[in-house]
Parts: structure tokens; C-alpha cells; sequence
């Protein structure tokens, strides 16, 4: 994108070339004559970060309907005042419509567009009704005032010293970001990522940039290296320059740990993939500078009589290496008296009834080893095993914790068991300050028994970081289904912990009788066997059920109409209902599927506020999903919380997690995503009274087996899903890629951490 700056605008104008070529099917005589349009825009319709490209709605001057433009703006804002170039055409649909070639940002000039300017969000502390008392108070000269005599804010009704110093050191934060962001368009990169630059660098973000523009893609969420590498092309960067050789090493393997769930890659694997991303013959320089100035890690070993070179990022290497040792130090003999020589299950009244032969092997498995792992799938009795093991241990006084990955889970389990249950973040302090948790080796839990359920879904950083801060003296029981997804993160502990063959493991296989009478457990095991599951119409009363949809907009129309009403026919509050989908993107994806569902369950109202951000729009009562950790506010990936509060004039959004109130800058919002519909992978570790399933072959790359068993066995007491019969059959025949490069399951059959 190429910048003019022009001396009539105040401050100086920012000029786009867009590089517009007409249409060749133009309706006007003469396309290439750009025609200038000055006005306000009033809504953004569209906007896409990577390139800009933007539908909005401006007012002309002295016009009372808004017109459409189309083009790639950098940051766009409402209230904005633009001259636009470019030439007009008409869209079959939505009509008369400005294609724009190139623009200008000028200062708002006339009171009604300066009060929208600022009432707009992007100057904290000011919203629509401070907005208007300042443009009361000052009138056009109120951006003057607000710059060179900040001080006589003060005059204005309800600006006291803290409104005022707010506002001031906002509108000086934006200057900033401005000034940043013209530099970031000077190098060819859309600037919607400068407010996060600037935010982790401050002053110092166009030096950082400048010196090497590949640490943004590690330092700063939302830059990955393509965005990075973009902008270092923007600015000359060499195509081999070590920089990006080494940042395009480290980006792939930070692809296959993030994206794969590899803990490793192995150096050919690596080599070939960098090479082909970076476009050049050989990383192998790259990968040991990086190795000998240890931000790699290699690693040879004999992996099936071959050998095998791999590479680790030095965190993985550790955390693999250490789980492995903090597991054997766990299957060492208990020295102290076990609750089993103290408690013999005989006399355990919680074991007298309705435990099985494998419930109660579970059980005394529990209580006689140092760590064990519960495994078996729904129907099987894993929750009442886990009820009686903690009742035995607390008979025989023992302290029991309770751990869970998530919030959800940890709420679920703490249900079950009528105990407190925390998450494993929580449980083990994480501290923004130190940005790590508190309890390790050296400050360990305090408990005699710490009791993990949905194990599926612990990585090796998460498990490695749990087991360090066990006690000498503690038991341990990891409960899971290891036939679900394996994590998100790096790793598959519970799958290697099972096969290593070192680690004691009671697998719950006999489905009792009365879940065996729901079809949503038979089905499940269905599946899990490689076996289509039976599909029933909604009208014959089961509790999984099945509506055809062939055409992916059909899919979506009747998962919509099952949400809205089907299922508040048969009694369950939206807040029961949780629509599921393999996928996000796509026509039948998680993101229009949430776009239609928040239509449909919190439409926009008068007097109900909403704030749209590129790509995104939330409204007052909003369920959203938190897509990251974030330990500063406490809240971490895949968390579910309700949009409570939208302040303009603060810039910021307040969503409630289960009681816990969190603040979000506008700035910050790309945190979020909408929840009402979600992907399969997001809702591990939850259960749901009734799941909608939307499955459609157009989601063909991620069907597999595991991936359909952990949808419906999501589901409580009503399962319904949507979809293709072709997709359901993909899915079951699939098993999927499970494999993950990781030695976890070498190291604990080897006896050591290599």
C-alpha cells in the first residue's frame, strides 16, 4: 500500500492508494475517471484484518442517506471523516456502490462529525453523552481543546481530574498508535495490529520493529509469521536473511506442537517443511544457530531400531523429559501406611452396593498404588468409581484434592462427587507476576490425594507442570476416556500413560443397564467400535436423534429452528443447549453458525448495546468464549461467560465467567468469539443437557471417529444431529491421524527420562 501525505489535511491526511482496477463490466461510460465523495462513515459492515479489505456506510456531506464504499482500509473507525476517490457500479443486490481506489483521513469539520468522531469508543473515557457535552461545551474547536489545552476539560459537566487525565492520556495513546500506525503502512502491513504493538512495546515498538520485526510474531498474540514476514518483506528484508531463516524455523515447529499437538518435530521433518514455507534450498544453518544458542533442543534416540534426531523447543524438552521422572518417582513403593492397610474394602460401606467387579478393582487399584489411571467410556461407571474412591480415602482421613483441566470440567466433576473441584490453573496458583505457577517441588500441594478427571484433554506442559507439585507423600488417580480427542496442546499423556504398560490402569468396560437404555450411550460405544450409530427421526422419542440436511445453508437452517425451538418445546432453556460443530469456517461452520443463532436468540433491540470490532459484533447478553489464556484477567481458553456490560465511554466490555466479572479494552476483544455454537474441540471436558450436532461432509477434512464419540458424548439427555448421512459415515470409518510425535511412552518404558 502506498502512502501520499498531503498539506492540506489536518492533522496530515492519509492518502491510500488502493491500486483500484474497474470492473470490466462497469455500467458507466467512463470507469476510469475516480470521483471524489467527503463524508462520515456511520457503520463499518465489513472489515478483514489481513487485508483490509472493508464494506462500510458513509454519509456524504449535506446527504441524508448513507452510501456504500468498498476498498482495503487500513483502520477504519465510525465517526471517521474520508474523502474518497474511486468509481461507481451497481451490485445486482445491493445496488449503487462506491469502489474506492484511494482515500484520505481529515479531521472531522463540522460539530455533528466530531461528536460522532468521538463518541465512536476509540478515545476511552469519552462516549456518546460525554461526547456531546464536550461538542456543547467547545464546538468545532472541541479536537483543538482536547489537544493543545487538555486542561480545560475540566469545564466541561462530569469531567472531574480523573475523567480528564483519562482522557488525555487516551487521546495521547492514540496519537501514538497513529504514529504507528503510519510507519506499519509505510512497510506494506495492515495497521489493525498496531494498537497490540504498541500496546506490548510502547514507545519502543517501531526501534523493536525495526531491529527485527520477526519478534513480533513471538511476542505479540494475533502476529504470527506470516504477518511478521510480510512486514519485514515490507521492509527489505532479505528472503535468506538469518533472521527470517531462524523465525520461519521456529514458526514451523511451533505449527506442529500448536496446531498438530507434536511435541517434537524430527530435523528432516523440519528442514523440509522450513525450506518449503521460506522458499529457500537450506534451513540447516538456521536450525544450529538456533540449537547452539539454545532456543532449540536436539535429541537423539533410537525410536523402532532406527535412528531419529529430534527437535524440541526447550520448554517441551523439559516438560516431557521431567513428566516422565515425576511419573516413575510416582510408581515408586509407597513408604508410608496406605489407606487400603487401613481401611480394607470389605469394610468400606460406600463399596457394599453397587459397584462392579471392574468398579471395585478400580477402587482397590486407587488405594494400593502411588498413581493409577481410571479409564472407560460413557455408561461404564467412571463417575461412581471416582465417588467411591474419594469417600475410601476420606474414610481412611486422608486430604483428597480434586482437579479438572478446565472450568467447565472442574464444575461437572465437582458436581458429581459433591466436592469442591478446582482447575488445574487455579489449584496450582498461576501468577501473571512471575508468569508461572506458585506450587511446584518446591512449594507443593497440600494433600494426601489429588484426583485428575478428563485426563484426555492434559498436555505435556499442563501435566508436567501438575505433577511437579505433588507431594513426596501423595496418591495420585488420573481419570479419563482415553478414546475421546486427545488435548489441544502438545502431547497425548493420557494415550501414552496407558500404552506405556508401566502405569497401573483399570479400564471400565461393562455398560450398565440403565445407560444402555440410552441411545445416547449405545451409540457412542457405536461408534467408538467403527459402526454407524442408529439414527432415529425426531418424532420416535429417543434421546439421540437424527435431521437430515444435505445442503450445508439447509444444515444451518434446521440446526437454527432446533435451538429455537424444538428443544424450548421439550423443556430446555437455551442455556442448556450447546450447538457443535467439527469446524469454524465454512458455510456450515461455527462462525455462521453463531452469527445466525445470536440473530435469532439475542436479536439487536433499542436500548441494547453492541459493539462491532472487525469481523465481530457482540451485544448486551451475549454468550461468548474466551479463546486464550489470559492470566492477567484470570480467565483461560475455552472458558464460557455472558456479555454483561458495553461501555463506550470506557472502551471496554464486561463478561461474566460463573460470578467472576472480567473487563475486556476494546482493544482486547479479539480474545472472544461468540459460543453459542462452538467447535467439538472447545467442548471437551463439558457435558451439556441437549448438544446439536452439525455435521456436513463440507467438513470432510476433519471427520474422524474420535471427533463424533466426543460430540455426542457431550450430550446429557438429548443429542440431535443435523447433517448429512455421507458425513456420519465419514466420520465413523475414519480413524483418524492420532499419531503425535512424542517419546513420553519411551521415556517411562525405558525406566528413565533418556
Amino acid at each position: 500500500m502506498t502512502l501520499h501525505f498531503t498539506a492540506d489535511a489536518v492533522p496530515p491526511g492519509i492518502l491510500c492508494d488502493m491500486a483500484y482496477k474497474p470492473a470490466k463490466d462497469s455500467l458507466f461510460p467512463d470507469a476510469q475517471t475516480l470521483e471524489s465523495v467527503k463524508g462520515v462513515i456511520e457503520r463499518i459492515t465489513f472489515h478483514n484484518d489481513e487485508n483490509g479489505y472493508t464494506v462500510a456506510k458513509l454519509l456524504p456531506e449535506r446527504a441524508k442517506t448513507p452510501i456504500t464504499i468498498l476498498g482495503n482500509f487500513t483502520n477504519p473507525v465510525v465517526g471517521e471523516s474520508l474523502i474518497c476517490r474511486g468509481v461507481w457500479s451497481v451490485h445486482p443486490q445491493w445496488g449503487r456502490q462506491m469502489q474506492v481506489s484511494n482515500y484520505e483521513v481529515v479531521r472531522p469539520a463540522t460539530a455533528q462529525a466530531i461528536e460522532k468522531y468521538l463518541g465512536s469508543g476509540m478515545i476511552k473515557g469519552i462516549g456518546p453523552v460525554m461526547a456531546k457535552r464536550i461538542v456543547d461545551k467547545f464546538g468545532v474547536d472541541a479536537l483543538d481543546i482536547i489537544e493543545q489545552q487538555p486542561n480545560k476539560l475540566r469545564e466541561v459537566e462530569g469531567v472531574g481530574g480523573k475523567r480528564a487525565d483519562q482522557i488525555i492520556g487516551a487521546w495521547a495513546d492514540q496519537s501514538e498508535v497513529r504514529n504507528i500506525m503510519l510507519f506499519l503502512q509505510g512497510h506494506g502491513v495492515s495497521p489493525a495490529y498496531a494498537t497490540k504493538i504498541y500496546k506490548r512495546y510502547g514507545a519502543q515498538a517501531i526501534e523493536i520493529f525495526e531491529t527485527n520485526p520477526y519478534r513480533l510474531a513471538a511476542d505479540v498474540w494475533g502476529i504470527g509469521f506470516k504477518v511478521a514476514d510480510k512486514m519485514a518483506q515490507g521492509m527489505g528484508v532479505a528472503v535468506d536473511d538469518p533472521r527470517r531463516l531462524e523465525a520461519g524455523v521456529a514458526y514451523v515447529l511451533a505449527q506442529a506442537v500448536n496446531t498438530g499437538g507434536n511435541v517434537y518435530l524430527t530435523q528432516d521433518e523440519l528442514a523440509t517443511q522450513a525450506c518449503e514455507i521460506l522458499a529457500v534450498d537450506s534451513v540447516d544453518a538456521a536450525i544450529e544457530s538456533l540449537v547452539s544458542g539454545g532456543l532449540l533442543v536436539r535429541e537423539e534416540a533410537q525410536v523402532m531400531g532406527m535412528p531419529e534426531v529430534a527437535v524440541y523447543t526447550p520448554q517441551l524438552f523439559e516438560a516431557e523429559k521431567g513428566l516422565a521422572e515425576f511419573v516413575h518417582l510416582l510408581l515408586k513403593p509407597i513408604v508410608a501406611e496406605r489407606p487400603a492397610d487401613r481401611l480394607p474394602m470389605s469394610t468400606r460401606p460406600d463399596t457394599q452396593v453397587d459397584l462392579s467387579p471392574q468398579q471395585r478393582a478400580g477402587v482397590d487399584m486407587a488405594l494400593n498404588s502411588r498413581f493409577s489411571v481410571l479409564t472407560g467410556g460413557p455408561g461404564t461407571g467412571k463417575t461412581t468409581t471416582t465417588r467411591a474412591i474419594v469417600t475410601a480415602f476420606e474414610s481412611a482421613g486422608r486430604m483428597v484434592l480434586l482437579a479438572s483441566p478446565t472450568g467447565r470440567a472442574a464444575k461437572r466433576l465437582s458436581e458429581v462427587v459433591d466436592r469442591e473441584a478446582k482447575t488445574i490453573h487455579r489449584l496450582l496458583e498461576f501468577s501473571p507476576e512471575i508468569n508461572n505457577f506458585k506450587r511446584n517441588e518446591d512449594a507443593p500441594l497440600e494433600c494426601d490425594v489429588l484426583i485428575v478427571d478428563e485426563v484426555s484433554m492434559l498436555d505435556t506442559l499442563l501435566a508436567y507442570a501438575l505433577l511437579r507439585a505433588v507431594p513426596s507423600h501423595c496418591q495420585v488417580v488420573f481419570v479419563g476416556d482415553v478414546d475421546q480427542l486427545p488435548s489441544v496442546g502438545p502431547g497425548n499423556v493420557l494415550r501414552d500413560l496407558i500404552d506405556s504398560d508401566v502405569v497401573p490402569v483399570t479400564r471400565l468396560t461393562q455398560v450398565f443397564r440403565q445407560a444402555a437404555e440410552s441411545l445416547i450411550i449405545t451409540n457412542a460405544h457405536q461408534i467408538n467400535r467403527g459402526e454407524m450409530p442408529h439414527l432415529p427421526k425426531a418424532s420416535e422419542g429417543f434421546d439421540c436423534v437424527y435431521i437430515k440436511a444435505d445442503e450445508p445453508e439447509e444444515l444451518v437452517d434446521k440446526a437454527v429452528a432446533v435451538v429455537a425451538k424444538s428443544l424450548p418445546n421439550r423443556g430446555f432453556a437455551f442455556d442448556d443447549i450447546q450447538v457443535l460443530c467439527p469446524m469454524q469456517r465454512g458455510t456450515a461452520g461455527a462462525v455462521m453458525l453463531n452469527q445466525r443463532l445470536q440473530h435469532v436468540l439475542n436479536p439487536p433491540s433499542r436500548g441494547v448495546l453492541e459493539v462491532e470490532r472487525p469481523g465481530k459484533l457482540f451485544r448486551v447478553g451475549d454468550r461468548v468464549m474466551q479463546l486464550v489464556n489470559d492470566y492477567d484477567k484470570g480467565v483461560y481458553n475455552g472458558d464460557i461467560g455472558r456479555v454483561l456490560s458495553i461501555s463506550t465511554e470506557d472502551s471496554e466490555v464486561c463478561v461474566d465467567f460463573a460470578g467472576s466479572k472480567v473487563y475486556y479494552p476494546f482493544t482486547d476483544l479479539d480474545e472472544l468469539t461468540l459460543s453459542y455454537a462452538c467447535s467439538i474441540h472447545k467442548s471437551q471436558g463439558s457435558e451439556y443437557p441437549a448438544v446439536v450436532i452439525a455435521i456436513h461432509t463440507q467438513h470432510y477434512m476433519l471427520l474422524q471417529r474420535n471427533l463424533l464419540y466426543t460430540a455426542i458424548t457431550r450430550a446429557r439427555k438429548m443429542a440431535v444431529i443435523v447433517g448429512s448421512t455421507q458425513a456420519i459415515a465419514m466420520a465413523v470409518k475414519r480413524m483418524g491421524d492420532i499419531h503425535r510425535h512424542t517419546r513420553l511412552q519411551m521415556r517411562l518404558r525405558q525406566g528413565s527420562a533418556l
